[in-house]
């Protein structure tokens, strides 16, 4: 597994008397966990003046003794800005906790250090119990209200971001969004600075939030009853600090989400309920949103014990009473090459109604109508490799989307979604914004703000502002 670390502000920055830690020389950790295992990317910037050299360091986190440091990245000896600075390979070292730290050398051989700590290495899912984290030594975060937002477009739309940048809120606004998608991860004994932080930032530039929070699935398969309870548990917190919403897992009915062999509308309802319940008490204006299914139709080519197809769970969902435990149905739509009014004429092999936007809607929507409850599109996107290059491998089915079929069908989709009448859409989430990874999973392929800092969709959907 490879992660892209870590803790935001977490942990406690030391630096050495011959350098304050600054924008010479830092370490950017996005996304936000202080678990890693396997190989994590390490990126951030090495350009102190005259800079010689730089490597990362990494030593047991022992708050009140003098660190035992040991090499974990080969020197690099060009400065670097805003770039990968090194892959930290976990796998090597024992469960347990430890420190990191950025050790950069001018050409006077005095060292600068930048240090974070403490970081969790579990690559074996051990039970850690007696390794507590140290506590955040920021001051705490009072329950941050949503600012008054007015929607003009035709339903409430938003983007899923990663970095959430200047220019990102600066996009988003142009397009009229109103919310910001964050996923987040619940990892047991883990604290609330990562929710806290999402919330600051989100509510401070203007958004109403979502927070889809899901969890490692190894967790989920050993944790049991107890497991789940600790998870709403925290959902409730959650909601206490001031989230708009709140997405319960995600896309449940496949086995990289879920416990493989268990995968089952009645499991995913043992979650929901107590989560819904924690979430409502602790917060009765969050809403709650179902996780999302994955569009599939794989269920009988590798069984159910691997994948549900999707129409099947979204049945399973109501004969489960999933409508008395939520306020909107989540629902994802992803692998469109044809305008969103279309319903025929996929020049793929097999045509499947999943990859048609009206008829993916359908699918969620036809078992929900008599329920009274809306439908939320929690991940919408339209894949388009243009300005990056060949699609991976599994992507190829995109190769000839444009951009601007890009900017064109999320604006057509945000209309045909505000119309559809079999269960109102109450909110709609475009995947994505400003993610960077292209292979082997094309996420910039699919951000409206492309590679060149322009953003076509951010046009044609603030076009629809009324």
């Amino acid at each position: 597994m490879r992660n892209i670390l870590l803790v935001f502000l977490l942990f406690a920055a030391m630096g050495s008397a011959t350098l304050a830690q600054s924008d010479a020389l830092n370490l950017v950790w996005s996304p936000v966990y202080n678990t890693v295992r396997g190989i994590v990317d390490l990126r951030g910037t090495a350009n102190i003046a005259d800079q010689q050299w730089y490597l990362f360091e990494a030593a047991p986190y022992e708050a009140d003794q003098d660190a035992m440091w040991m090499p974990v990245v080969s020197p690099s000896f060009a400065p670097a800005i805003d770039a990968e600075l090194g892959k930290w390979n976990t796998s090597i070292l024992a469960d347990g906790f430890y420190q990191l730290r950025l050790h950069a050398v001018d050409s006077a051989q005095t060292s600068h250090f930048y240090t974070l700590g403490p970081i969790l290495v579990n690559n074996n899912h051990s039970n850690l119990v007696n390794l507590e984290p140290v506590e955040p030594i920021l001051p705490a975060l009072e329950p941050q209200a949503a600012p008054e937002i007015v929607n003009r477009l035709p339903l409430p739309v938003g983007g899923h971001v990663l970095r959430f940048g200047e220019s990102t809120i600066e996009a988003m606004h142009s397009a009229g969004m109103t919310w910001v998608k964050w996923q987040i991860p619940f990892i047991p004994g883990e604290d609330l600075t990562v929710a806290r932080h999402r919330i600051k930032v989100t509510h401070e530039a203007g958004f109403r939030i979502l927070l889809s929070v899901t969890g490692h699935v190894h967790d989920l398969s050993e944790g049991g009853d107890e497991y789940l309870l600790a998870y709403a548990d925290f959902l409730g917190e959650v909601a206490a600090l001031g989230a708009d919403a709140i997405e319960v897992w995600n896309e449940m009915n496949l086995d990289r989400e879920w416990t493989q062999g268990e995968i089952h509308p009645r499991n995913y309802a043992k979650m929901l309920r107590p989560a819904y319940a924690a979430i409502k008490a602790a917060n009765p204006d969050t809403f709650v949103i179902t996780g999302a299914l994955s569009p599939t139709g794989a269920e009988g080519v590798f069984g159910p014990a691997k994948v549900w197809n999707d129409d099947n769970y979204y049945r399973g969902m109501a004969n489960e009473g999933i409508a008395d435990y939520a306020d909107c149905i989540g629902v994802h739509y992803n692998e469109g090459v044809l305008p969103p009014s279309q319903l025929g004429g996929d020049p793929r092999d097999h045509d499947y109604p999943t990859r048609y936007f009206i008829s993916q809607l359908d699918r969620a929507g036809y078992y929900f109508q008599n329920y009274n409850i809306p439908l939320c599109i929690t991940e919408l996107g339209y894949l388009s490799p243009e300005g990056y290059g060949p699609l991976p491998g599994g992507f190829t089915w995109a190769a000839n989307t444009s951009v601007v079929e890009q900017a064109a069908w999320l604006a057509q989709a945000i209309e045909i979604a505000a119309d559809y009448t079999r269960s109102p859409v109450d909110l709609l989430i475009v995947w994505n914004m400003d993610f960077e990874q292209y292979e082997p999973d094309p996420q910039a392929g699919y951000a409206i703000i492309r590679r060149d800092g322009n953003c076509p969709a951010c046009q044609t959907i603030g076009a629809l502002i009324r």
